[in-house]
């Protein structure tokens, strides 16, 4: 059984790539859409237009939201894994406790 397990691993090792390198290189061309631009009330259609004060960016608003909150999200992992180690001490050190 473990012969099979690892001949199927060293035969996906070398498929794998191949494959992912056929599926890439497919010969069709892709074509690339361009999203709407978000204006957010920045244009005055009355004044002209300043180009220093445009800013082209490929952000979208889930980009900036995800660069936002994972901080946020970071600090509550590492205040989880903390609390877990605080538990697993101090429940170990009232068993340590208990048998002495």
């Amino acid at each position: 059984m473990r012969k099979l397990a690892a001949l199927t691993l060293l035969f996906s090792a070398f498929v794998s790539p191949a494959i992912a390198n056929d599926l890439e290189n497919n010969g069709e061309e892709t074509e690339q859409v361009i999203p709407p631009a978000i204006v957010d009330g920045q244009v005055n259609p009355t004044e002209p237009l300043d180009l220093s004060e445009i800013e082209i960016t490929t952000k979208t608003p889930a980009d900036e939201f995800i660069s936002a909150t994972t901080p946020l999200l970071v600090a509550l992992m590492l205040g989880s894994v903390g609390l877990v180690v605080f538990t697993l001490v101090s429940q170990s050190k009232k068993e340590s406790a208990r048998l002495d």
